[in-house]
């Protein structure tokens, strides 16, 4: 912060009268730079947000609604290929496959967008303000970054299953499938499990970084 120069007292002032005057003029001197001081700080404590990270977090919201879509449709097109398989109606459970291999293609994109927004919100996160909402705003990155390898880690298991499953299609059924069809559902559901916890925590930090900024 720059102050003003203050002129030089008047010399046909007494020499008494200008060190009293020196004197008042480093204290209105103090004053000025203490009164600057608190300016400053109570400024850098004001609430702040760039507008880069509200414009990821929000492109995040939107990839986060399609990744929920996405996955919702997966589980109803798994339990219709469970029903195909019960009924030992191989090949619409193989044309619902392919279908989900699709589905499942695109679910992994998404899942990739999401982490790139989430890396953006990070990069902001060393110009808000107070320092308090973005130490919490590092917290609810990072949940959101293990969110999103658990997203892959149930979508990799996914493609896994969806390979097995063509596998016991394409054999009628085959009997050698169906435990490591049930070792797969087991491990997706640890990591949809892990996603909704993580998922909680997120919005959780997220619902406290809205209180230290608004």
């Amino acid at each position: 912060m720059n102050v003003k120069k203050v002129s030089d007292p008047i010399r046909k002032y007494l020499k008494s009268a200008g060190r009293r005057r020196k004197a008042l003029y480093v204290a209105g001197l103090a004053v000025i730079l203490l009164a600057g001081g608190w300016y400053w700080y109570d400024q850098s404590q004001k609430a702040y947000v760039p507008p880069d990270f509200f414009e990821a977090r929000n492109r995040a919201g939107e990839v986060s609604v399609r990744i929920l879509q996405l996955t919702d449709a997966s589980v109803q097109t798994l339990r219709l290929i469970s029903a195909a398989d019960e009924k030992s109606n191989y090949k619409r459970g193989l044309d619902l496959v392919l279908e989900e291999v699709d589905r499942n293609e695109a679910a992994r994109a998404e899942a990739i967008k999401l982490s790139e927004e989430l890396k953006n919100m990070a990069i902001n996160l060393g110009a808000i303000r107070p320092e308090k909402a973005a130490q919490i705003g590092l917290q609810a990155t990072t949940s959101g970054l293990e969110l999103v390898q658990h997203l892959i880690n149930y979508n990799n298991y996914t493609q896994e299953l969806l390979g097995v499953l063509q596998t016991r299609l394409k054999s009628n059924g085959s009997p050698e499938t169906r435990q490591r069809i049930e070792q797969i559902i087991l491990r997706m559901n640890q990591e949809a499990e892990a996603v909704n916890e993580l998922n909680d925590r997120y919005k959780e930090e997220m619902r406290e970084f809205d209180q230290l900024t608004s």
